[in-house]
């Protein structure tokens, strides 16, 4: 008898080789999957399937091959001693089972239940023993080649230690080693996992999911962020491109100069600015301006660290009665002073994030380390003070290749 053995990457490529060379009529000997490439078998590498077959001709039936006895896989064997030329003849499957076993991965790509079972099984004991090599190493320790760069890359870019690990191992164990070495292509990779973190909205599309006529949009943040200048920013791009009737209201009473710098951009735009002192006349202002398409709504800016003025902006929150509370972050403070803007304002009914400042910053690993939060998604992004330009829809792979140092080193 004469064995042949076929590879492929599918259960239905690999039948379909046995077939064309063996015929219909083949007889499938032995069938098992393995990952090519793999480090230990387990981690990292490219799926594979294996059957060893031969010709129907090929087996003589004095020798009992190409029976089939059916079996309760449940049922465990009794032990029995057999002859020698039953235990060394190979275990055959009737011809037919080239059909079957076509028509199960025909019907399930991924090999069925089974093979997604293995598929699960196979990914829990590879981040086993992603978590077992790791043990044995430093935290942090940095992979070799692109990866380690990468790596440090991320660091550098102040993106918190354990997500750019997550990412690099993701990397290690879903490339190859072939893989790993094309800079170009872990790059790419990377990048792609990087946006696919970050959250962004579209603004058009929010506002025409808006049921309300009327669409009220409430900046809140710390301090010297740029709520002022980015309320200017939106109110002009929604009136003069987008030719939306657009209210503004301050409530930014302590800072005269940023009262009259927003009076002074309304006459401008030649839009009405309502200025409240109290949330009862923030709730009269909104109502008087119900007709508009747009009410932006500028607040004064609290210290994430006062708690009393914290308390006094949720009042005005609640009056407001908002479609979107935006925080203001400014892409050039430290990491962790965002981490406790967004632990202080986020429970105010925050539900957007929009970021500001983007070209003071030095590094924008920041804006990773946000999507952590459960603000909600980021709406637009700012990269300087000319109004009403520098600023834009939020892209989560502009975004991301900024945090990678951009698109030129790729």
């Amino acid at each position: 008898m004469t064995e042949r053995i076929y590879h492929a990457d599918t259960m239905a490529n690999v039948l379909g080789e046995v077939k064309g060379d063996l015929g219909r009529d083949a007889v499938i000997l032995r069938t098992r999957s393995y990952r090519k490439g793999a480090f230990l078998g387990l981690i990292g590498g490219k799926a594979m399937w294996e059957i060893t077959a031969c010709a129907a001709s090929d087996l003589s039936e004095d020798h009992g091959h190409g029976r089939y006895v059916p079996q309760d896989p449940f049922k465990r064997p009794k032990r029995c001693f057999r002859d020698e030329r039953e235990i060394k003849a190979p275990a055959a499957v009737r011809p037919h089972a080239v059909d079957a076993l076509e028509q199960l991965a025909a019907a399930s790509p991924g090999g069925g239940n089974v093979a997604a079972r293995l598929t699960g099984e196979v990914s829990d004991l590879k981040q086993m023993v992603s978590k077992l090599l790791h043990q044995g190493t430093p935290s942090g320790a940095p992979a070799a080649g692109p990866l380690g760069q990468l790596h440090a890359k991320l660091v550098d870019q102040d993106v918190e230690p354990d997500i750019a690990e997550e990412l690099i191992d993701s990397l290690r164990m879903d490339l190859t080693g072939r893989q790993q070495c094309d800079e170009a292509l872990v790059r790419q990779e990377l990048c792609d996992r990087i946006a696919a973190r970050i959250k962004t909205v579209d603004p058009l599309e929010q506002a025409n999911d808006n049921h309300r006529q009327c669409r009220v949009i409430v900046l809140i943040g710390p301090t010297g962020v740029g709520k002022t200048t980015t309320i200017a920013k939106l109110a002009a791009n929604f009136k003069l491109r987008q030719g939306l009737r657009v209210g503004m209201i301050t409530i930014d009473t302590y800072r005269v100069a940023a009262v009259d710098q927003l009076q002074t951009y309304a006459e401008i735009v030649e839009v009405p600015l309502r200025t409240v002192l109290s949330p009862s006349e923030l709730r009269q202002g909104v109502y008087a301006l119900r007709g508009m398409d747009v009410v932006l709504i500028d607040t004064t800016g609290r210290s994430q660290n006062d708690l009393l003025r914290l308390s006094q902006l949720r009042s005005f929150l609640d009056a407001a009665d908002a479609d979107e509370v935006h925080i203001v972050v400014s892409a050039a403070a430290n990491p962790r002073c965002i981490r406790g803007i967004l632990e202080r304002f986020s429970p105010l009914g925050a539900n957007r994030l929009l970021v500001t400042k983007l070209d003071e910053a030095s590094t924008y690993g920041a804006i990773l380390n946000m999507a952590r939060s459960d603000v909600g998604p980021m709406a637009y992004v700012t990269s300087g003070q000319e109004v009403p330009d520098d600023i834009a829809p939020a892209s989560a792979e502009d975004l991301a290749w900024k945090i990678m140092g951009g698109r030129e080193n790729a």
